[in-house]
């Protein structure tokens, strides 16, 4: 192997040692080409323009990517410059925030306005977004896995599929409405999909940013994630983290639980006066 110029250089090196999912594999060659010459000075630019343009969460994420693929290449004798003297960053986390249960249902109630409104796939939007909206929320599942829910993941009233990020496997139960929702989109599905034959995903995140401007709601489509989490957690201590298939308890805590909804499930100090 020839010595490394470039992140884009290690990329594909690095990545053929690893077995990763396909959305961090297209990140890691995104973070790489962008960077370009391997160099202290390079990086620590490229971190600094990135803290300004992105959140510092994302900025960190970037970083780490960049530094493992770096001392990746140093360990392999494809670089002779080892990672030294690398920007550190602190991420500065706002609070997280989840959608309420009352604005989940106005925005399920608000996918009835596009009902009999034909997509290019012939399918119905008000079902078609219907049918996401509930899946994603009731599942806890991520927009790449339900989009590829099938009719086969079905049986009775719940799903069963496997993680596509983690491996694992996951079985919810899905309340009368969404399995209505589904059984509607699987009438006119052309191979089995629930909402996956709808429409790419660049078309759906702009239907779905549609939907939730008319709610007047920020946030995204990820948002039905963290939202489904928190309100389990609201239900029960410690389902949150389970209802997101996640194996560490402290990610749900610091990046997908609303505390403002938990905020009566917190501990309180007890009152001084």
């Amino acid at each position: 192997m020839t010595k490394a110029k470039t992140f884009a250089d290690i990329a594909p090196h690095y990545l053929a040692e690893r077995v990763v999912s396909a959305v961090y594999a297209a990140n890691v060659k995104r973070v790489a080409g962008k960077i370009g010459t391997v160099s202290v000075e390079r990086l620590n630019k490229y971190i600094m323009q990135r803290a300004e343009q992105v959140s510092g969460i994302t900025a960190r994420s970037e970083r780490t990517i960049a530094l493992c693929m770096w001392r990746w290449a140093y360990d392999r004798g494809l670089l002779d410059i080892a990672p030294r003297g690398v920007l550190k960053m602190k991420a500065r986390k706002r609070p997280t925030k989840a959608w309420t249960i009352p604005q989940l249902q106005a925005l399920v109630k608000a996918t009835r306005q596009y009902d009999g409104k034909w997509m290019r796939s012939q399918a119905d939007l008000g079902q078609f977004l219907r049918a996401w909206v509930l899946l994603a929320y009731e599942t806890g599942a991520r927009f790449g896995d339900v989009m590829a829910f099938r009719a086969e993941h079905l049986d009775g009233d719940t799903i069963s599929w496997t993680q596509s990020k983690t491996g694992d496997p996951m079985v919810r139960s899905l309340t009368p409405a969404c399995l209505d929702a589904c059984d509607a989109m699987l009438k006119r599905s052309p191979d089995t999909t629930i909402v996956g034959w709808a429409c790419g995903k660049r078309e759906a995140m702009r239907l779905m940013r549609k939907l939730l401007d008319s709610q007047g709601l920020g946030g995204s489509s990820k948002w039905l994630r963290r939202s489904g989490a928190t309100h389990c957690e609201m239900a029960q201590p410690g389902a949150g983290r389970l209802h997101l298939g996640h194996r560490s308890p402290a990610l749900f805590e610091s990046a997908y639980a609303d505390f403002s909804q938990l905020r009566t499930k917190t501990p309180k100090t007890p009152p001084l006066v």
